[in-house]
């Protein structure tokens, strides 16, 4: 039976060889892509690099809450030189920063060890999460986790956890585990496309009128291989009379491929929480948006990272750190310098306040400004005082007034008495 299918199959026409040209893009899959393949989209690339960079230039502070409305920086502490300057012994701040926001957009979880001497930090060694084993727990309400990093056990107080759409605070939820089907369809065209580039080469069959023999079809389909092949100096295919090439047009969903390109680049951007107008039309409220919607719920993310794994116990609740976002929400000088205006002239900000904003030295102006034309009232005591005339007056009928003219003892008397 089989030797009689065998020589059904080898009798097939062989008049006609087709050979398809197109070369795939390998194995179509879905399912999660690496990193590597991931920045490799050139909208992961530019979205992730917007947010990192972003964040890298932006000062850590740490704040005492001394009581319910007053809160003071903390201007010497060794965790902020770790924080802002060097982390570790081989990374710096800009590098550690960039590493883990990148983790944290890609796959939801980004992580850093602790390294203690009693109760002081001394290092914050970033690892990458393809390193790290984290088996959870199975209890539902106390959660717990066990974290190995190298098959070496980690306590896991000793391990900073920045997570996304966490549900068990040690694993999150990245942009790659929302939509995997996205990202691998973007890789595939883009490899598609570059391979289609590299060979020059187009999608079609080799036709043969008269039947060819196997040494010459052979010939033929090596002539070829070696034509498209990556790299190859020939630059040309002799065909023999009876063999042709002929083209196959493009298909519906190779006519798609550009406009997918832009459509699947909105999506990207959009679960980075930036727009798209931010990397082809930027104005300073793109960027602001950007900021607002892309950049500070990362912030916030590792704020509490910060808080949770940096400080003691007996800091917490009173201590905490905070990114200073002052300068990247800055809006245009001609519009700050009208809130300024604004500010200065209803007494919210004195001089010295905005010169402290724009980084400026203080001219020592510790007096408050008050305008003479206001009319001061005092809720408490139904009495209003004007500067400009000296002059205090009742609302309630009781007859108290007074000024310069009035009594005598009125100019040293507290309006608000």
């Amino acid at each position: 039976m089989f030797r009689w299918l065998k020589k059904k199959i080898e009798k097939r026409d062989q008049s006609v060889e087709t050979l398809d040209l197109l070369l795939r893009s390998g194995n179509t899959t879905p399912g999660y892509i690496t990193k590597r393949k991931a920045l490799n989209i050139p909208a992961v690339a530019a979205g992730i690099n917007f947010i990192a960079s972003t964040i890298t230039t932006i000062p850590i502070r740490l704040y005492h809450r001394v009581d319910k409305d007053t809160v003071e920086e903390v201007a010497t502490d060794e965790r902020l030189k770790i924080l802002n300057d060097e982390p570790e012994n081989q990374m710096d701040a800009t590098q550690f920063l960039k590493a883990l926001v990148t983790d944290v957009i890609l796959f939801g979880n980004g992580y850093a060890v602790v390294d203690r001497a009693g109760n002081t930090v001394q290092a914050l060694y970033y690892v990458d999460p393809q390193y790290v084993n984290i088996v959870v727990g199975v209890d539902h309400v106390k959660k717990d986790a066990w974290i190995t990093v190298d098959a070496r056990a980690i306590d896991p107080y000793k391990v900073m956890r920045v997570t996304l759409d966490s549900v068990d605070g040690v694993t999150g939820r990245g942009i790659l585990k929302r939509n995997p089907i996205l990202f691998q369809a973007m890789y595939n065209a883009l490899e598609y496309e570059n391979n289609s580039i590299s060979t020059g080469t187009k999608r079609g069959f080799l036709s043969s009128k008269v039947k060819l023999a196997k040494d010459a079809l052979e010939a033929v389909k090596a002539a070829w291989k070696k034509l498209t092949s990556n790299g190859s100096s020939n630059d040309m295919v002799i065909l023999n009379e009876g063999i042709s090439f002929e083209p196959i047009n493009s298909t519906a969903t190779e006519n798609q491929l550009n406009e997918n390109k832009k459509t699947n680049a909105d999506l990207v951007y959009g679960m980075m929480g930036l727009s798209s107008e931010l990397f082809s039309n930027p104005t300073n409220e793109t960027y602001n948006n950007a900021i607002k919607t892309g950049v500070l719920p990362i912030l916030r993310v590792l704020e509490s990272a910060f808080n949770k794994a940096l400080l003691l116990e007996i800091e917490k609740g009173s201590y905490f750190f905070k990114f200073d976002t002052s300068n990247v929400l800055r809006s245009t000088l001609l519009e700050r310098y009208q809130g300024y205006e604004l500010a200065l002239k209803n007494g919210w900000l004195q001089v010295d306040e905005v010169r402290k904003m724009e980084n400026l030295p203080p001219l020592g102006l510790d007096f408050v400004k008050l305008g003479l034309a206001d009319v001061l009232y005092y809720p408490k005591t139904h009495e209003t005082y004007t500067p400009n005339t000296n002059a205090t007056a009742s609302l309630t009928g009781d007859g108290h007034s007074g000024g310069k003219g009035g009594d005598e003892n009125n100019e040293n008397r507290d309006p608000s008495e």
